[in-house]
């Protein structure tokens, strides 16, 4: 198993063209929960993360994850590009707080568990907090919780809070479990299969729990009273002007009184 936080900043190889495309910028992931569903990678960003070009690429595309580079398959990254665009990211889902169905505080969700051999994600490791870091600071004796929800499990995911059973959480540092997908890793070696791209086209049966926080945002700005208020101050101006058009008449007048004056004198000369 890997981190989705230590695949952030990997280089990305283009295994068929023998080119560097970029390194990886963001994990997409499908409204399961339950697999990766593609990477968005960045190219020529700058260090304080402008500018830069970016793309996409499907999980169908990945061939493997190796300790510096993920190598991905130039002729399989146009597949199923549409869809990405919608699906919740990795940032998404971290700092969603978790709460056990008997209302126990497990923490907060800091990274995720993908494994790397066909991009399942197992799960999702609990931290502890700004919150509980403080009160581990002052109280050193309390009990902490360590480990991992488990992605496959009945979770109730809310805006800001995650629900999930009692025993959904697997205890215990990630690490000790990276045995277990060992064998599943030579396998795929040995059979020259692509399990990423099996992995990715597969159907869930699971309902969609994950979406993006961007599109609650998005949908909420045409609802902002923004605007009734700037029609309101652009009126104030216009009352302003007012006195001062009114008041031109009252200054043209005596330009026409002057005018009769001299006009009269003229035509008693001529009489």
């Amino acid at each position: 198993m890997i981190k989705g936080s230590q695949l952030m900043g990997r280089a990305v190889i283009d295994m068929e063209a023998a080119e560097r495309l970029g390194k990886i910028k963001e994990i997409i992931v499908q409204r399961d929960g339950e697999r990766v569903a593609g990477f968005v990678v960045v190219h020529g960003e700058t260090i304080v993360g402008t500018g830069g070009t970016r793309q996409m690429i499907p999980a169908s595309a990945v061939y493997s994850i190796g300790p510096d580079a993920m190598t991905v398959r130039g002729s399989a990254m146009k597949q199923g590009l549409a869809e990405l665009e919608n699906l919740p990211r990795m940032s998404d889902i971290i700092g969603h707080k978790m709460v056990t169905r008997s209302g126990r505080l497990l923490g907060v969700i800091d990274d995720m568990l993908i494994n790397g051999a066909d991009g399942t994600v197992v799960g999702f490791i609990v931290g502890e907090g700004v919150r509980n870091k403080l009160e581990n600071f002052f109280n050193p004796q309390r009990p902490q919780t360590h480990g991992y929800v488990r992605a496959d499990a009945d979770l109730h995911v809310g805006k800001d809070l995650i629900v999930v059973p009692d025993d959904a959480l697997i205890q215990g540092e990630p690490s000790v479990h990276e045995g277990e997908h060992k064998k599943s890793t030579e396998r795929t070696d040995a059979a020259d299969s692509h399990p990423w791209e099996e992995r990715a086209l597969e159907e869930s049966t699971r309902p969609s729990i994950w979406t993006r926080r961007t599109d609650t945002s998005s949908r909420a700005r045409p609802q902002m009273p923004a605007e009734p208020g700037l029609k309101s101050e652009t009126a104030r101006p216009v009352e302003n002007y007012q006195p001062a058009e009114e008041a031109r008449p009252e200054t043209s007048q005596p330009d026409r009184e002057d005018k009769a004056v001299i006009t009269a004198p003229k035509d008693q000369s001529q009489a």
